[in-house]
């Protein structure tokens, strides 16, 4: 029997993990690298508590959607990076991004 992914939703849980996993490691940085505070320490580590939640609703094995979501992971982190730390990523870090992307589509969304 094959599970039937809906890559919308899908594609939207592993996003919304990589916001809850970069911005509650942002957290934990702003607190131990600058200083701001134990508050943010707290805000961090709860952040990644429910980043941690949200690939069990993936309908897949917890490998699978683990080696996913670490290309959908370098592409948010690239686009955190443009928002939040105005950095532009170079061609090499779009070109690494977009090789990421393809394995994530590859591996996640061809049918078994």
């Amino acid at each position: 029997m094959r599970t039937l992914i809906d890559p919308a939703l899908s594609l939207a849980l592993f996003f919304l993990a990589a916001l809850f996993e970069i911005g509650g490691g942002y957290c934990i940085w702003l607190w131990l690298r600058e200083n701001k505070g134990a508050a943010f320490g707290l805000l961090g580590g709860l952040t990644l508590a429910i980043y941690g939640i949200i690939p069990t609703f993936q309908p897949a094995h917890f490998g699978r959607v683990y080696a996913a979501y670490g290309g959908i992971f370098i592409v948010s982190s690239l686009i955190w990076g443009v928002i939040v730390d105005k950095k532009n990523p170079d061609k090499y870090e779009i070109i690494g991004a977009l090789i990421a992307l393809a394995g994530v589509m590859i591996m996640f969304y061809v049918p078994r």
